[in-house]
């Protein structure tokens, strides 16, 4: 997620204004169409909250914290979650060669990042890749502009009369811009323009757009043809250059930049310059080859790429059997009649024999236990061979919804995201995941418990700021009215029990307050609660025995917790929006390595009193949200779309998008409505 420091509240509401109009939540004034820069968007507002020394959480706030929860406590997960396929032990995975994991380092294949100038090397992250930039040719190679004409003079430069794309969308700013790159020069598609052979394969190009899981129909291909056919070569230029600049935009990012999303749920990395791109691949000796490798190319985007051929090659043979996710569970060595569906299911993606010797295909032999367990294992699922209803869940999701959920997480790569130094903390919220690199090495792997579906983990990137041992936990005036008053009422003596301190505001001057003094029966079940509390240190706080803290505006951080059984369930989305990790302490001594806070003297200070201590180093935080990849085995991962982000970003990525330009550096991209 891009950060605009400085930003000023004024400003963001104006900016949000900006993105409700381009995201079709109203257009001003009867217009036919609205712009708005995807630097300017509201998930680029990242101000990052100062933090208070000691604990995080100090002063009412709305932001999501953590409140322990039950044992029994459902779990809050969106039913149509994304899950799996992938290609099996007898037949390669799709043919894809082995890539990292979505949120571990891969090699760069791009110009490095500030971070990286610095001579650091640079944590890739896999959810998407940077770009490589096609290679500039210098100005001098531009053509220059005649006396006389404008060097963005559709009209005197190339015949062009508007009138002859009436009813076709395309954007005048982009192109008008595009011909001022080129010097002014005439044609550089049609007649004796420079790039008049290279047409053929340019379109090509566009026309294979599903390959990087696009939509061909969004480039205006047999129009392009039919003006060519006719004679309209001036009209038929600029829609050319229109597609050209399109496709750059779309390969490098912008089609997810236009999807309207909560900013809380947004992940996006700097915008790039499609206008430029074009320019540079009309420049180029093999415009068609420079268009092709716009984008990510790293192993993960590869993988999820030829993953996607794998799925559309299934859809077209038909896909696969249908399974209702109901009915009972499945133990190996029953016969059901249901395994013999599973059985044809898993031939086409995990290396299944179709039929099984004696005593039949409704039988649940060793050898497809096998698969189901690998197949568990892909989804996320406890790999034991039960086939219950998360497992015939996931078996049943259609191919068609598998397809969606790869082209959603390849948009996801075409961003430019990293970790931002050598080491760094990556949580990946629908794989309930944490990941820690040291020196651009994986070294910790963990469990995590993230936010339920109704207090969602933010997505975020920040640095850790301090370490806390022994943490007190001040709660939010919204948990307090909506969870600590429940607990109250049903148990008058919760407070005492659970080390709560009752004060009578948040000043320094607060008084403590008698909870029997309260009548609970009266509080506010909301954010109004009117006081302040806090749980002291100890085995029962909500916090655990440690809390990593990094500055960000929704109040979250990582922590332990006392309720470490949670963490054998499936679904962990369970939390109130923080991270609660499933080995703090194997974290943190990584964070404090290189000090004299050593694992024996954190260890000695548990149990005691609060302390603090400062993180020096430059250890960056993302919370992430991918939820489909090629592992470094090249088996195909899924995982379940938890808030719905991977459902509203597919259901929107059907509008094309127009780009225009003010200047080079602030290029312009918004849906065409």
């Amino acid at each position: 997620m891009s950060r605009i420091l400085g930003l000023e509240r004024a400003g963001a509401v104006a900016v949000t204004a900006a993105f409700l109009v381009v995201s079709g939540a109203g257009l001003p004034g009867g217009a036919a169409s609205a712009e708005t820069r995807i630097e300017d968007l509201p998930f680029a507002v990242d101000h990052l909250l100062n933090e208070p020394e000691g604990e995080a959480a100090a002063g009412p706030a709305d932001s999501p914290a953590d409140v322990p929860e039950t044992a029994g406590d459902p779990v809050a997960v969106d039913p149509g979650a994304p899950a799996v396929e992938t290609p099996a032990v007898a037949t390669p995975a799709v043919g894809v060669a082995p890539a990292p994991l979505p949120v571990e380092p891969q090699a760069q294949t791009q110009p490095p990042s500030p971070a990286a100038t610095s001579g650091a090397p640079v944590v890739r992250l896999p959810v998407l890749g940077p770009p490589p930039q096609p290679a500039r040719t210098g100005a001098a190679a531009r053509p220059a502009v005649g006396p006389g004409v404008a060097a963005d003079d559709l009209e005197g430069r190339l015949g062009f009369r508007p009138e002859a794309l009436a009813g076709i969308p395309w954007s005048p700013g982009a192109v008008k811009r595009f011909y001022g790159l080129m010097g002014g020069a005439g044609p550089i598609w049609t007649g004796a323009g420079r790039d008049a052979a290279a047409v053929p394969a340019v379109l090509d190009v566009m026309a294979r757009a599903a390959e990087e899981g696009l939509d061909p129909a969004d480039y205006p291909l047999g129009t392009i043809k039919r003006l060519l056919a006719a004679g309209e070569a001036p009209a038929a230029e600029v829609l050319i250059t229109d597609a050209v600049i399109r496709y750059a935009a779309d390969r490098t990012g912008a089609r997810l930049a236009t999807v309207r999303l909560p900013p809380d749920m947004r992940e996006l990395g700097p915008a790039s310059d499609a206008v430029r791109l074009a320019a540079d691949a009309a420049l180029s000796a093999a415009p068609a080859a420079t268009l092709s490798a716009l984008g990510p190319q790293d192993a993960g985007y590869v993988g999820l790429r030829q993953l996607l051929a794998r799925y559309r090659q299934i859809a077209r043979a038909g896909g696969w059997p249908s399974l209702a996710s109901d009915g009972p569970k499945i133990e190996p060595g029953q016969v059901d009649p249901r395994v013999t569906l599973i059985r044809k299911r898993l031939s086409l993606t995990d290396g299944v024999p179709a039929t099984a010797p004696q005593p039949g295909d409704s039988y649940y032999d060793p050898a497809l236990r096998a698969a189901i367990e690998r197949f568990q294992a892909r989804h996320g699922l406890t790999p034991d061979g039960v086939i219950g209803k998360n497992t015939l869940r996931e078996l049943g999701r259609e191919v068609d919804f598998r397809i969606r959920q790869i082209i959603v997480n390849m948009e996801r790569r075409r961003q430019r995201l990293d970790v931002g130094g050598p080491d760094g903390i990556v949580v990946n919220i629908p794989e309930f995941a944490l990941r820690y690199w040291e020196k651009g090495t994986l070294v910790l792997k963990t469990k995590v418990i993230v936010g339920r579906v109704s207090r969602k983990s933010p997505l975020l990137s920040s640095r850790v700021s301090s370490v806390i041992i022994n943490p007190t936990w001040t709660v939010p005036s919204k948990l307090a009215g909506e969870d600590i008053v429940r607990h109250v009422l049903e148990n008058p003596n919760y407070i005492e029990e659970h080390g709560f301190t009752i004060y009578s505001g948040w000043g320094e001057d607060a008084e403590i307050i008698d909870p029997a003094t309260i009548d609970w029966t009266m509080m506010p079940r909301n954010k109004s609660f009117p006081f302040r509390l806090r749980q002291r240190p100890g085995a029962d706080n909500s916090l655990g025995v440690l809390k990593i803290n990094f500055a960000n505006k929704y109040a979250v951080y990582m922590h332990d917790t006392p309720d470490r059984h949670l963490f054998t369930k499936e679904l962990r989305a369970i939390s109130s929006g923080c991270v609660r990790v499933m080995n703090p302490l194997d974290l943190v001594e990584h964070l404090l390595a290189g000090t004299a806070w050593r694992r024996d003297r954190i260890e000695s200070r548990i149990g005691g009193e609060l302390t603090w201590i400062g993180v020096n180093r430059d250890i960056p935080v993302r919370f992430t949200y991918v939820t489909a990849w090629v592992d470094d085995k090249g088996l195909a991962q899924f995982r379940d779309d938890l808030y719905g982000i991977d459902q509203r970003i597919a259901s929107s990525l059907g509008h094309p998008v127009r780009i225009t330009a003010e200047s080079e550096a602030r290029p312009v991209a918004a849906a065409v409505p």
